[in-house]
Parts: structure tokens; sequence; C-alpha cells
């Protein structure tokens, strides 16, 4: 039996590089989330040739969105193994005075409050099973100030201690829970700044690609990982544990 693999936020990203790698290795994949009709047709399409997957229209800010699709994954499938928290915004780039308050709630809610609603729902079935892995995207702004606004580093910092209780709860249960925090990433959210500067504050002299950091998400979903849990585990090529050491300069 294949495992069964829940990640929202798949059309695009660091979500569609997880689909496509959990499919690669031989998952059942059912992506949730929300975006053009267009869009979502095109990544399905293309997915699709890589194993089974299938669409589940779904606003992770709204509580009854995120339990049908819990629900109709485990009348579907019978199970749920993994579920991996991808789906997430920036908000306006704009200064603590400047953003408005529907902006930093809208951020909020998406990021912080999407992957509460998800894992709650994905935990009382997995507690029922005594088995799952649940993964949370989170970032290194959840632990460093950069030049991003307060709404996402709110809500990924939210995402860190989230992580935190879950596993601390849900260990109990047989599942785990892990944060993944990637570095700066070529998506469609970075900003013009960050792309620019980003590379030189990186190890390898360059920001990270998407499959890198679904291929850290795959990893810590193994039951080789089973040690890990409760935590965070860096994609960021050593971006904080270096504190953005410029690498020009370094080698110059």
């Amino acid at each position: 039996m294949s495992k069964v693999v829940i990640v929202t936020g798949g059309t695009s990203g660091i979500g569609y590089q997880t689909v496509a790698k959990f499919l690669r290795e031989g998952a059942t994949v059912v992506i949730a989330g929300i975006d053009k009709q267009e869009k979502i047709d095109n990544a399905v399409k293309k997915l699709a040739a890589l194993g089974i997957v299938e669409f589940i229209k779904c606003d992770v800010s709204n509580r009854q969105d995120c339990q049908h699709v819990i629900d109709a994954t485990i009348q579907k499938y019978c199970h749920l193994d993994v579920l991996a928290n991808v789906a997430g915004i920036v908000g306006a780039r704009k200064s603590f005075t400047d953003i408005s308050l529907d902006e930093i709630e809208k951020v909020i809610n998406v990021n912080l409050m999407g992957t509460i609603n998800m894992g709650h729902y994905a935990a009382k079935e997995m507690t029922k099973q005594k088995s799952g892995v649940i993964i949370n995207v989170g970032s290194i702004d959840g632990f460093l100030a950069n030049p991003e606004n307060v709404a996402y580093h709110a809500s990924k910092g939210g995402v860190k201690m989230l992580t935190a209780a879950e596993g601390r709860e849900l260990g109990a249960y047989g599942i785990r829970v892990v944060s993944v925090a990637p570095g700066w990433v070529r998506t469609e959210m970075l900003g013009d700044f960050a792309a620019a500067a980003g590379g030189k504050l990186h190890m390898k002299g360059r920001i990270l690609e998407p499959e890198e950091i679904a291929n850290t998400i795959y990893l810590v979903s193994l039951p080789e990982a089973s040690a890990i849990n409760g935590t965070t585990v860096f994609a960021d090529d050593g971006y904080t544990a270096f504190k953005g050491i410029d690498i020009e300069s370094k080698i110059k």
C-alpha cells in the first residue's frame, strides 16, 4: 500500500516540487489549495505523469475547507501518512507603520492558522491510526529578523512554536511533527531585493531552488528520521548558522 500524502499549496513553488518528489517515490498525493483554474489544471496534468494525484479546493484559512480535505482523503484512501503544510503568503512588503492590520491578519490566517487548521484535522485521524508525520514549512524568518514584513515574521515564528507544542503532545500517539525552515528560495513569492541579495548570504553563493526544500521535506518524512520530532530542520544552506555572511566579501 502506497503512502498517502496531503500537500497544501501544491500547484506552484515548493509545494509543487514537494508533490513531485513524493509522487516519484511512489506515494499517492492529494493537493489542497486555491489557485487560478488554468494553473491548477496545468499543474495536475504534469504531476499526473508521475503518479496518482488529485486536487481538492481548499483555502487553508477556512476551517470547513480543511476538514473537508482530511475527511475526503480518509474516506477515499482510508489512511493518511504525511501532511505537508506548505501553503503560505508573504503579504504586502511594507513597514510596520504602513502595512494595514487587515493585511497582517490575512498573512497570519494563512501561514499560521492555516497550518493549525490542517494539522488539527489531520491529527484527529492520525491519533486513531497511531502513526503519521506532520511537516510544517516555517522560515528562517521565524528565528531571525530579516527585511520582510512583520506579518510574515510573526506567522513563521508561530509555526516554530506550534511545531514544538504539537510534537510534544502528539508524540505519545506515534505521530511526529517537524518544521522545515527554508532560506531564500526561488519562488513567485520572492521579492526583487531578496533575489538580488540572497545569493550572497547563502554558503553556495546562490538562493535555493524549490526542489532542494522539497527534498528536505521528503527526507524528514522518512522512518529513518524517527529521532526528529517537535523541532525545526533548517534548509537554509548555512544562512542562520553564519548569520548571513556575505560570501563574495569573504572570498575577497
